[in-house]
């Protein structure tokens, strides 16, 4: 009797240990495909980047840094706020080397879109946000906003729209960056384990991947539930 109870236990523990080297293979599998494979979402009749460029109204060189400098001394006056001659006259020399600088930035930023489609898919979304460059809500304190007033150190609508958006890149490029540790980590334990599920050692890779979700949430923070949901449904209706 203790030998048959025994044989059946180890029959159970290698029926058990094959269950979980299925099971592990089958998520490898699935893993190579998402990290190394990834399949292609974004379509030709999707919404494309859209990069407004704060001169495009006045597109010509140095014609176009007067007319933001204008603009920004029309805002300056409406907040009683003066500035002399000469800053104003070097102003339109720090928009030139602005302008050029944001060129090479958009430029740069287009080349890693062609490289990832996550990317590519945040900042279709990001470049078509539309703000209210006049006003905001305040989500802080009375106290808070009078000591602010105060100060002359309240937000403008401007100071306001910019800190959202670095919020979100800065989120999105830590997304881009745990997916490009996650990829070479998976590499790594692929090439390591040399096909043996059973010497691949996920540990590395699920952290990795637990901090892409952490940052990945982040930037959802940002997005209105109605949104997430708008666009859940309209991926039902394709996948239906």
């Amino acid at each position: 009797q203790q030998t048959s109870s025994s044989s059946n236990t180890d029959a159970k523990n290698n029926n058990n240990e094959q269950k979980i080297a299925v099971d592990r293979s089958d998520i490898i599998t699935k893993l190579d495909a998402l990290l190394l494979s990834p399949p292609p979402f974004i379509k030709n009749n999707d919404p494309t980047v859209s990069r407004g460029d704060q001169y495009g109204k006045y597109s010509l060189p140095i014609i176009g840094e007067i007319g933001v400098a204008a603009q920004k001394q029309k805002q300056r006056k409406d907040r009683f706020i003066e500035v002399g001659f000469l800053p104003q006259f070097f102003e339109v020399g720090e928009l030139v080397g602005e302008r050029r600088q944001w060129n090479l930035l958009q430029s740069a930023e287009r080349k890693r879109e062609g490289a990832s489609e996550i990317r590519r898919a945040f900042n279709i979304y990001t470049t078509n946000l539309n703000f209210n460059p006049n006003k905001y809500q305040w989500v802080g304190s009375t106290q808070e906003k009078s000591r602010l007033i105060r100060d002359d150190k309240l937000p403008t609508a401007t100071d306001v729209i910019r800190s959202d958006l670095d919020a979100r890149d800065l989120y999105r490029n830590q997304v881009q960056t745990y997916i490009d540790d996650a990829r070479a980590e998976f590499e790594y334990q692929k090439k390591n384990s040399s096909g043996d599920v059973q010497k691949f050692d996920p540990a590395e890779l699920l952290d990795i991947l637990r901090q892409a979700r952490a940052s990945l949430d982040k930037w959802f923070g940002f997005v209105p539930g109605g949104d997430v949901k708008s666009a859940l449904e309209i991926v039902q209706r394709e996948q239906a």
